[in-house]
């Protein structure tokens, strides 16, 4: 390395003597000092060095002007040719750009020179020179030509994306928004001069390397995530129409280096996701062009129809790298709905069509097949070696249609993924039938083909059973009706053993697949016995035992016992020992107690929407129902994301005093009061209700009885105490407006920090605010859970989001619901617990003490009641709640109204 010394030797002789061998010198020694800093290779990551280049200050005076001078002379002398030597100035020249633009303070002052125009108007008449089909070229050595343009690309890269963002979006690597936070300084402003530049490039560009292509495209991608300003002046409908030209460009496939066309292919399909990310953070104004008509041309090459080519142009090869293509693309479909903006991005889409043109796809697969398969040449002689040749050309052929099968479920899940109103416009627009169709047509199912399908059901890895829940039922319907028609007897086993894990894995699944009339179509697939493995019939007879535990119609048991029947009465039945093993398991009944009829309210925006209640009748407030939670099954990327709690109920007045209680995600059950300062909260830990079981919990708020008495909370499950503890009892003067069972109700408004008061200290002996320790220490509280493990709260009031989660539908089942005006007596909780979840009238034949409850009970729920000789369905059975909450009427529900209970 040179030492500074030099550098200033050098230096003064060149201002003493104007010699510009000597500025050569100079420069030669200091690209020699930092050469560490000329990272080049696009495809390589930047190496972190310790040093850094000098800062512009500490150059010395007027380099910069005289650098200029240089390059400027440079440009005025291209028009002759430049000589040797000064091609290697013109070089040196861009190195030490490059270097300078290492020491990132130095970028903004480099970018508003106008070194970076010189610079692109001679690679411009370089890359001219190299797309020049002249013999000269052939003959003349280009690879000083060559180094320039790949150092004048990486100069341009310097400037406009400082932080090497590309290279590590290349690599894998995503950086996170802490990540980009810390990005000090920012790009060069992007000279007006690249988007005419970028497009010349690739004009009749079939004679330029496709190595210097894949620079280009490195830059545009460089330019795109190098900064938000500099991409949306980037992204044109010029750059655009090149990069869709990059992609339907299949004249030079022939002739190129296969990996060098690939890898051109996949920059260019990684320049058009970062483009859309970024279009998708721009408003209206900043656009040039919109991801819809990006999305237009997309699929239109996509889709394009390769019998519209001359016969020559249609090999074997050709068709095979264009189905290497639209594999590619369709992977690229799924890369660009990764992303945070994922909503707005399907919805796009959705309105480009996109499903239509993905099943046109897949349909014009079997038109390749066929279309090769009527290929035939007669006058080969060796016919053996011929039909040989061709079967292993089909076999490779079959291969690749099959990926692109695979590829095009991706796509069709990524568009649908965690979306119900793309899956409802799937199903309206196209239909789970169709695609049956499209799919069966193309032959024997792949393995991989049906693992994608299963991954669309459970939108994510499919091995993830008991991770990832069903997502999309219609899949699982598909692939049942698939197995009679699937030949391999071990794909049939697999795909039955895989459903029978998933589809019974826990309550939840049980229900989505009842719902989906799942026990019809196994029945149906059963029909075609002959065709099925004995073990896949036993699995799916299993399942369907197990959903009929779960709810089965009178016409599924008498369609199920018609699959036994024979034509032989000695003959026996594959099926006799199954099929009883499986009405077994429905009629057996479950050593807990189970809820035959309940409001499924899955869905986070189901629930019970309860009227107003102008005022409260008694001097208590007690609620008692029976639910069940299965455990939280987790949602990729967004698992737990800001936490959340699932209302069991909430009670508020106008002015947000009332009663709430709610499961956490990790399933321990919270009380909660809120009065107009604070939010006062009881919890019970070490106690999960997410275990599929059917509980039935008693929270009974109690005011105290004197003027200084202390109010209470109690809380019983399956009608034994577990706590009771002071809790604050809200103003029960003014109306509840505010009224819902299950069911999130109003997101709470949280005031700015200036407006939230200061709750006061629960006791002076704890010093920590939300604490009741120094009130629980006292020997007269008491209650069956240890005093270390009851844990209480209290938070300012309208801060209960951030601190406990935004507010969820219960996410579960939900069966009666009594909500008394009056406190409950231990004696009573216990009945209510007893007479089980699916009594209609709990104290219709008990004893003295429930002769006085149905004059306090304010609401009862049930999912089913009967109003005279009608059957009323307030909730259907088994059934997902819509969004919109149900209302239930007071006269339907009130048993003092005169509701007749069975």
């Amino acid at each position: 390395m040179a030492s500074r010394e030099r550098l200033f030797e050098l230096w003064m002789l060149y201002c003493a003597k104007k010699d510009p061998d000597y500025l050569k010198l100079w420069l030669d020694n200091f690209v020699s000092s930092y050469e560490q800093f000329l990272d080049v290779d696009f495809e390589k990551l930047p190496t972190r060095v310790d040093d850094v280049p000098p800062g512009i200050s500490l150059l010395p005076d007027n380099i910069l002007q005289v650098l200029r001078s240089q390059l400027l002379q440079c440009v005025q002398k291209m028009a002759d040719g430049l000589e040797e030597e000064q091609q290697a100035l013109s070089i040196l020249l861009v190195k030490f750009f490059i270097i300078l633009c290492r020491n990132l303070s130095n970028v903004e002052e480099i970018g508003t020179c106008s070194y970076i125009n010189h610079v692109i108007t001679m690679t411009t008449l370089y890359i001219q020179q190299l797309k020049s089909k002249k013999k000269e070229k052939e003959l003349a050595d280009q690879t000083s030509i060559e180094e320039f343009v790949i150092h004048a690309l990486a100069f341009c890269e310097s400037l406009y994306d400082p932080y090497r963002n590309w290279r590590h979006r290349i690599s894998g690597r995503i950086l996170s928004t802490v990540e980009k936070s810390r990005q000090k300084y920012k790009p060069a402003s992007l000279t007006v001069e690249f988007v005419p530049f970028f497009y010349q490039c690739f004009q009749e560009s079939e004679h330029l390397k496709e190595s210097l292509k894949c620079c280009l495209l490195h830059l545009f991608g460089a330019i795109v995530a190098g900064g938000q300003k500099n991409a949306l002046q980037a992204i044109s409908p010029a750059t655009m129409e090149v990069l869709m030209r990059v992609l339907a460009d299949c004249d030079s496939w022939e002739d190129g280096n296969p990996e060098e066309v690939g890898r051109k292919v996949e920059l260019t399909l990684k320049c058009l996701t970062e483009v859309v990310h970024i279009l998708l953070t721009s408003s209206s104004d900043q656009r040039q062009v919109e991801t819809s008509s990006i999305l237009e041309n997309y699929f239109k090459l996509l889709n394009s129809d390769h019998s519209a080519l001359p016969n020559q142009r249609r090999s074997r090869q050709w068709e095979s790298r264009f189905i290497a293509l639209q594999i590619k693309m369709l992977n690229t479909i799924t890369a660009m709905l990764d992303c945070t903006d994922r909503p707005v991005l399907q919805a796009i889409f959705l309105n480009s069509n996109c499903f239509e043109h993905l099943i046109r796809l897949l349909q014009n697969c079997k038109l390749f097949l066929n279309a090769n398969n009527k290929v035939a040449d007669k006058n080969e002689k060796d016919l053996a070696n011929k039909l040989l040749t061709e079967m292993n050309e089909d076999q490779v052929f079959q291969g690749q249609l099959d990926c692109l099968a695979v590829s095009a479920i991706q796509a069709l899940t990524a568009v649908m993924n965690k979306s119900p109103a793309a899956k409802e416009v799937f199903k309206e627009r196209i239909g789970y039938t169709h695609m049956f169709e499209v799919l069966k047509s193309l032959g024997q199912p792949p393995l991989e083909l049906l693992k994608e399908l299963m991954n669309m059901a459970v939108e994510g890895d499919h091995t993830s059973v008991g991770i990832l829940g069903i997502s999309n039922v219609q899949p699982l319907l598909l692939l049942i009706q698939w197995l009679p028609e699937i030949e391999s007897h071990d794909l049939q086993i697999f795909i039955s053993d895989w459903l029978k894990r998933i589809c019974c894995i826990n309550r939840q699944s049980r229900t989505t697949c009842v719902n989906a009339n799942m026990g019809i179509r196994i029945i149906e697939t059963l029909d075609s016995h002959s065709s099925l493995h004995r073990t896949c019939a036993e699995n799916l007879i299993a399942l369907h035992g197990s959903l009929g535990s779960q709810s089965v119609s009178s016409e599924e048991i008498r369609q199920l016992l018609r699959l036994l029947r024979v034509d032989e009465p000695e003959y026996i039945h594959p099926y006799i020992t199954p099929v009883t093993r499986a009405i077994l398991t429905m009629a057996r009944k479950q050593s807990l107690e189970s809820a035959l009829q309940y409001f499924n309210l899955s869905h986070s925006m189901a629930g019970i929407s309860v009227p107003s209640i102008q005022k409260w009748p008694g001097s208590a407030f007690s609620f008692n129902a029976w639910f069940c939670l299965d455990q939280d099954q987790l949602t990729l990327g967004s698992a737990n994301k800001g936490g959340k709690r699932k209302q069991l109920y909430s009670f508020f007045t106008g002015s947000g005093m009332g009663f709430e209680a709610f499961i956490t995600h990790s399933g321990t059950l919270v009380v909660a009061v809120c009065t107009k300062r604070e939010y006062a909260t009881v919890m019970l830990p070490d106690h999960s209700f997410c275990d599929s079981l059917w509980h039935n919990i008693t929270i009974v708020h109690m005011p105290g009885k004197r003027p200084f008495g202390q109010s209470l909370v109690y809380i019983y499950d399956n009608g034994q105490q577990k706590v009771y503890a002071p809790l604050r009892f809200p103003a029960m003067n003014e109306p509840f407006i505010s009224c819902c069972i299950g069911s999130a109700g109003q997101r709470t408004t949280t005031p700015p920090p200036s407006q939230i008061p200061d709750p006061p200290f629960s006791s002076p002996i704890t010093p920590h605010r939300t604490s009741f320790g120094g009130i629980l220490s006292s020997a007269s509280w008491g209650g069956t859970v240890e005093k270390s493990k009851l844990i209480t709260k209290l938070i300012s009031a309208g801060t209960q989001d951030s601190e406990w989660g935004c507010p969820t539908s219960l996410e579960g089942q939900l069966g009666s619901v009594i909500i008394f005006s009056e406190a409950l007596q231990p004696p009573q909780v216990k009945a209510l617990y007893l007479a089980g979840p699916n009594c209609l009238s709990p104290w219709k034949f008990q004893e003295s003490d429930m002769a006085d409850l149905p004059a306090n009970v304010l609401l009862h729920y049930t999912a089913k009641v009967r109003v005279n000789a009608w059957t009323v369905h307030l909730a259907l059975c088994n059934c997902a709640v819509n969004q919109n909450s149900i209302f239930i009427p007071f006269q339907w529900v009130i048993e003092k109204k005169g509701l007749e209970l069975p």
